[in-house]
């Protein structure tokens, strides 16, 4: 196995010049005695050091702004904008985190009864493992929400970078190592590790002193995650987001098509349609379907070429697309960008093609959807029992809330969305990311938000008698 990791630019088609040094099992096993120990010694059990440590890695991110930007860019291939914009979500997730913390300190309470007193104390859980994101360099990874929200909760964390943006998260992780020794916390409080494969990962989760853990990723990568973790001696909670179709439904009484499917095609195609809550499929009364195609073939056709996150996600991508091709006799719109050579379009089936299509009913991770027919509300509904957890499901139309299928909308997804689009996850209070499996492996919890803290915290309750 080679003992350097390379990352690749797809705008210039080529390597990135820098290399970096895989991780060794001496590595892991280091990492994991230390972050046991500052876990023992209470490193991080103070809410003012945690708040501090949060502040202070803010102070970094910020004066490093444009380094940070410059190697993501050149491994990820995603823009000055985007980057932008996830960078502001990296910095508003920490301050989130850290006030929600302090609110979490102040939410202990005290029962009185008449010959005792029990009180609770959020406590946290102990080391936690968190994997890197393929594409969220910033946001999902080594100063994502998992490892602030789980600092925020008072636990060390040990990062297991991603391979395709392998600088941006060494260079992150040593923001992280320079807010804590500025601060003289432990060193344990957190650890970084890069591996190729698998090998360093699993151990990692399998380690009994590691106590919980954190996933972004596909759903083959997040349930190996699961399962290892499940099967440990002491199972441990293992947070994993693992993807979603997000379907669309588009009621009959609506009437601003051309606004609905225009937003629709910028949500599928928006940095080449890299994202968990990508819309997948669009369900279409039949009677608006011939309108429906001819607009999202017009919007398609006038979106922009944007590279993917790496040659092998882009090779994935077109394999499902060559899959489905071979399976599916319906239309198809599609066409190749020359300067990246990126395929985007859409399929369009009957809902007895889509029923019939196991390959339509699966993920798409790249710029491409399926739009579906269907010609009464029962044909629908019968679609839509084929569909498993969702991280989000959205209906366009008057009065949706109203609709039949808003209840199985809040049955199946953790998002519902109203006449709108399902990305853009706003980091705030009453966002809820995640969803019935196999959206997520604990839909009680949120991978957003301050109440994702609650996910690195366990109670314990003090029962006191009165001695007379």
């Amino acid at each position: 196995m080679p003992a350097f990791i390379e990352t690749y630019n797809c705008r210039k088609g080529s390597l990135n010049p820098k290399k970096y040094p895989v991780s060794s099992r001496e590595d892991l096993e280091n990492c994991l005695a230390s972050a046991e120990f500052a876990h023992k010694t209470g490193a991080l059990l103070d809410i003012n050091k945690r708040v501090e440590f949060l502040s202070e890695i803010k102070a970094q991110i910020i004066n490093n702004k444009e380094a940070l930007f410059e190697v993501y860019s050149t491994e990820s291939s995603l823009n000055r904008i985007r980057f932008n914009a996830e960078f502001d979500r990296t910095l508003m997730q920490i301050d989130t985190y850290g006030d929600a913390a302090l609110e979490l300190n102040m939410r202990k309470k005290q029962s009185v009864l008449t010959d005792r007193t029990i009180s609770k104390t959020p406590m946290p859980l102990g080391p936690i493992a968190v994997f890197g994101a393929v594409n969220f360099p910033l946001a999902y990874s080594t100063l994502g929400g998992d490892v602030m929200g789980a600092f925020a909760a008072g636990c060390p964390v040990i990062v297991k970078g991603h391979t395709l943006h392998a600088g941006t998260s060494i260079l992150s992780a040593n923001l992280i190592y320079k807010a804590r020794e500025k601060l003289n916390l432990h060193p344990g409080v957190f650890g970084h590790l890069l591996d190729i494969g698998n090998d360093i990962g699993q151990a990692m989760v399998q380690d009994p002193r590691v106590k919980g853990c954190g996933f972004t990723g596909s759903f083959s990568g997040g349930m190996t995650i699961y399962r290892l973790t499940q099967n440990r001696k002491d199972p441990i909670p293992c947070f994993a987001e693992m993807g979603s179709i997000n379907p669309v439904i588009i009621l009959p009484n609506e009437k601003e098509l051309n606004h609905h499917i225009n937003a629709l095609v910028q949500s599928i195609t928006t940095d080449a349609g890299q994202f968990c809550t990508k819309p997948g499929v669009i369900f279409c009364p039949e009677p608006m379907l011939h309108k429906a195609v001819k607009m999202l073939n017009d919007s398609f056709e006038n979106v922009a070429p944007h590279p993917m996150l790496h040659p092998s996600v882009q090779q994935r991508f077109q394999q499902r697309l060559t899959e489905i091709n071979k399976c599916f006799k319906g239309k198809a719109y599609f066409n190749t960008d020359k300067e990246f050579g990126i395929t985007r379009g859409f399929f369009v089936a009957s809902m007895e093609q889509y029923l019939i299509t196991p390959a339509l009913q699966q993920e798409l991770f790249g710029p491409a959807g399926v739009i579906v027919a269907y010609e009464s509300e029962d044909e629908l509904l019968r679609g839509l029992k084929n569909l498993e957890g969702q991280l989000t499901a959205t209906i366009i139309g008057v009065n949706p809330e109203e609709s039949i299928f808003f209840n199985w909308a809040c049955a199946n997804a953790g998002r519902v969305i109203l006449n709108g689009v399902p990305t853009g996850v706003s980091v705030v209070s009453d966002m809820h990311h995640g969803g019935p499996f196999p959206a997520s492996s604990d839909d009680r919890f949120s991978a957003v938000g301050e109440a994702s803290i609650l996910r690195f915290v366990r109670y314990v309750a003090v029962q006191k008698s009165e001695h007379k």
